[in-house]
């Protein structure tokens, strides 16, 4: 019961924050997105070619709305 409510209150505290990072528009650069997942620039490469990660937009960042979402997704699987 408690974890049910525990994982409630989190799920609102992620779509509060992609909400606001919409807002703001903030985006992540290459080196940001090698670090927040922990890996290499060339994995991040094969990662995003295999379509395991969001692609970037045309100026090469990500929106950190959209790697939120998708980092969300993936902890539910």
């Amino acid at each position: 019961m408690i974890e049910a409510v525990i994982l409630e209150r989190l799920d609102s505290l992620t779509r509060a924050f992609v909400a606001l990072a919409k807002l703001s528009g903030a985006r992540l650069t290459r080196a940001a997105m090698c670090e927040r997942l922990g890996i290499s620039g060339k994995t991040l490469t094969d990662r995003v070619r295999k379509g395991n990660v969001p692609s970037p937009c045309r100026d090469g960042k990500w929106l950190l709305s959209e790697v939120v979402e998708w980092e969300s997704r993936e902890a539910s699987r």
